[in-house]
């Protein structure tokens, strides 16, 4: 579950980042383009709310290889022999939880946030079957001969349904699968506004807004504690309802000033749920919907919108995020796992009249144990792209530590005369060279400490290769029985004169099963001490770790000592 709920929080917190960046640029863009048309605008804030849905149910994020990849300051290959450790399942191998799991309450508060959400839209919206039930057929024939040629001249294939409800007080439209214009008992309205709100509603349905809406409505309930959200919910509904306002003045043949007067008379009222009227909720709303129908002819040209929009969804809309490049060189020291061999085969089971079982294949050899470096000797670690800001090369008696860059090797081979021991040490651009016998005997005993775990460990691999030849020769032996058995079962079932009989038969499979279970017991027996050799392997790793911190620490503190007394020589 935390797993889970790290997951959906991360996505959130993604796209709820991501968010901000879309829904700043679509106020700039905004903003800087005044008369940019209400159906732009309404995309904008549209995609806006389908990045945050999508950022949240998307399987994987887009990832951008557009960052340099960090340099490696060091190069160190650890090899560790796969043969030898025994991996344990994962039920064991993931750590008990400590503490309060968090973010499970966090998911599940926001699940129930979320939740109480739809709740709540769903007992809003219980009123619609009803409302639709209730509404009567309208038995205009002109009005109903005016909505079919308006739908025909907005290229819908079949005119939406008309009914008169004493539920509304001004002309909506309602049902995303059969779409139904509900008019008032009373409208008051003459021949030409009609004939626009009309228009009006029909325009909803062309722009397929009754579908389009949903997404808006969802990102609202799902990222309801980000303001982004809501805002672009009210934009899209506000622009949405512009964009129908535009389509009724370029395609009624209306003037704009006259369906203003129309906007003024619907007036306000509180905007229903699950319904797209023509009358504005609020007057600040009726106020910017008139604006934007004074400048629709102001707008700018469509292919440059087109283009804006484009660029907007390739640049914020998706769900990318910039990574490093993927072939990018490791900044640690890459680990390098040696390929476990292939586990013993099972046991055959036993013959059976008329089968003839197949010999198994020979097991593969085991692969050679990697090679360590060579007894008192640590592993070099080399730079020579990048000048680290710390460097330290020791030539020791049976030890040889190198940490820096090709000028620091050349400038430590200087400070050598001829092959007696020597240390040098730079920080920053100050170096220093330490030549003191008994400082260089303590670095000696600082590595030969840390170099006790990286011998043990070599002993270890060296028990272990030694375990995994033993088992490539049972495995071996177990293949040869196979191949027993298998001629045995051919000679039973050959046809043909047989000198030997039905129990004859039997107890030489017999005796072949009885040697088949003597080796699995000794191959288990074989892999109980390699889980062990694991187990002990991955403690002495954690112990070599630990041991090379101290080293280091021991080191930096043995070198500030030497600088501190004077034994360390400052290389010009």
């Amino acid at each position: 579950m935390p797993t889970f709920a790290d997951l959906v929080l991360s996505r959130l917190a993604h796209a709820s980042a991501q968010a901000v960046v879309l829904g700043g640029l679509a106020l700039l863009i905004c903003r800087m383009l005044p008369s940019l048309s209400a159906g732009m605008r309404a995309t904008l804030w549209w995609l806006l709310s389908a990045q945050m849905v999508v950022g949240i149910a998307c399987p994987s994020l887009l990832e951008l290889p557009l960052l340099p990849a960090p340099r490696a300051h060091a190069s160190t290959t650890i090899v560790i022999d796969a043969r030898h450790i025994d991996l344990p399942s994962a039920a064991t191998t993931m750590p008990p939880s400590d503490g309060f799991p968090w973010t499970t309450l966090v998911l599940v508060l926001w699940a129930a946030a979320v939740l109480v959400q739809l709740v709540v839209a769903a007992w809003r919206a219980r009123h619609l079957p009803g409302m639709l039930r209730r509404a009567m057929p309208h038995d205009d024939a002109r009005v109903e001969a005016l909505c079919a040629r308006r739908a025909r001249e907005l290229g819908l294939r079949r005119s939406p349904r008309l009914a008169v409800s004493a539920d509304v007080t001004s002309p909506q439209v309602i049902g995303a699968w059969h779409p139904t214009i509900l008019l008032p008992l009373d409208d008051g309205l003459d021949e030409r506004e009609r004939d626009m709100a009309l228009m009006h509603e029909l325009a909803h349905v062309r722009r397929g807004d009754l579908w389009l809406g949903w997404l808006p409505a969802i990102a609202r309930s799902l990222f309801f504690f980000h303001p982004l959200a809501h805002l672009a919910a009210r934009e899209y509904a506000l622009c949405r309802e512009a964009a129908c306002d535009a389509l009724v003045v370029s395609h009624g043949g209306q003037a704009a000033q006259t369906y203003g007067r129309l906007l003024l008379r619907l007036g306000v009222s509180p905007q229903p749920h699950h319904a797209l009227p023509g009358a504005s909720p609020t007057f600040l709303t009726l106020k910017r919907r008139l604006t934007m129908l004074g400048r629709m002819h102001e707008t700018p040209p469509r292919a440059f919108t087109l283009a804006l929009v484009a660029v907007v969804v390739v640049a914020a809309a998706l769900p990318w995020r910039v990574v490093t490049a993927r072939d990018a060189a490791p900044a640690s020291a890459p680990v390098v796992i040696a390929p476990r061999p292939p586990a013993a085969p099972a046991p055959p089971a036993p013959p059976t009249d008329g089968v003839l079982p197949s010999a198994p294949p020979a097991p593969p050899a085991p692969p050679a144990p990697p090679v360590g470096p060579a007894r008192g000797t640590q592993v070099v670690r080399v730079t020579s792209d990048t000048r680290p800001p710390k460097a330290f090369i020791y030539y020791g008696g049976d030890v040889t530590v190198m940490s820096g860059d090709k000028d620091d090797f050349r400038r430590a081979d200087a400070a050598r005369h001829g092959n007696t021991p020597v240390a040098w040490y730079r920080d920053g651009e100050k170096a220093w060279v330490v030549d003191d016998p008994a400082y260089l005997k303590r670095i000696d005993a600082i590595y030969a400490k840390a170099s006790q775990p990286a011998e043990a460990a070599r002993e270890r691999a060296e028990r272990g290769a030694r375990v995994a030849a033993e088992q490539a020769a049972l495995n071996e032996r177990m293949a040869k029985l196979s191949q027993r058995q298998a001629d045995l079962v051919a000679h039973e079932v050959r046809p043909g004169p047989d000198p030997r009989t039905r129990a004859e038969y039997a107890e030489g499979h017999a005796a072949i099963g009885r040697e088949q279970a003597m080796l699995a017991d000794q191959i288990a027996t074989l892999g109980r001490a390699q889980a062990e050799q694991g187990r002990l392997d991955v403690d002495m790793a954690r112990r070599q770790k630990d041991a090379n911190d101290q080293a280091n620490q021991a080191l930096d503190s043995l070198i500030a000592e030497a600088v501190r007394n004077g034994v360390a020589k400052a290389d010009r």
